[in-house]
């Protein structure tokens, strides 16, 4: 049975490796502007923003603008840019593609 769990496990630790492609709805201000923006994150975009954050070289903004303008896909390259002129939208458009690429790991916090 053991190997069976452990089978199982595998299965879903391989299931989340790799890009991931994330699809971010962007409504400011109640106004749908953008039904979803693309972007296609690998683990060596991910990892290069997580080192790049915590760097004394590089601020965390400038790693979250790296990150999201790098990774979205170039039909919604330009539209991106104009959003992020837009005080916030960084943080938040960051957050939401960190949160969808990542897997729930709660649990590990209780």
């Amino acid at each position: 049975m053991k190997t069976e769990s452990n089978n199982k496990a595998m299965d879903l630790i391989k299931s989340l490796q790799g890009a991931k492609k994330v699809i971010i709805p962007i409504v400011i201000n109640g106004v749908s502007v953008h039904k979803g923006m693309e972007f296609n994150v690998s683990i060596g975009d991910y990892n290069k923003f997580i080192n790049s954050s915590q760097s004394a070289k590089i601020s965390p903004t400038a790693a979250a603008k790296d990150l999201l303008m790098h990774t979205v896909i170039d039909a919604d390259k330009e539209m991106l840019g104009e959003i992020l002129k837009i005080t916030g939208t960084l943080d938040n458009i960051t957050m939401s593609v960190v949160d969808k690429v990542t897997p729930d790991m709660s649990s590990l916090l209780d």
